[in-house]
C-alpha cells in the first residue's frame, strides 16, 4: 500500500518519508497501522483511502491502497 503522511505527521515516523510503500499480507484496520507507526491517532484530523475520506478506527485498507492521513490545519 502506498502511505502518505501530510504536513508534519511525518515527524513522527523519523526513518520514512512523507511519502512511503508498506507491504500488507492481509486487509488490516487503518488503526492497527496507525498504532504500528506510533503516531497518535488524535492528531490525524483527515484520513482517505483511494481519494475517499475514512474513519481511523473503522477503515479497512489493503495492498493495493493508497492511504492519506493528514493533521489538523490551522492559520491565521
Amino acid at each position: 500500500m502506498k502511505l502518505h503522511l501530510g504536513s508534519y505527521l511525518s515527524w513522527y515516523v523519523p526513518q520514512h518519508p512523507s511519502r512511503m510503500e508498506i507491504n500488507l499480507d492481509k486487509p488490516i484496520l487503518l488503526a492497527e497501522l496507525v498504532a504500528q507507526l506510533k503516531l497518535p491517532v488524535e492528531e490525524i484530523a483527515i484520513a482517505a483511502v483511494n481519494g475517499t475520506l475514512v474513519s481511523v478506527r473503522e477503515a479497512q485498507i489493503s495492498d493495493e491502497d493508497i492511504v492519506e492521513l493528514h493533521p489538523p490545519n490551522g492559520g491565521g
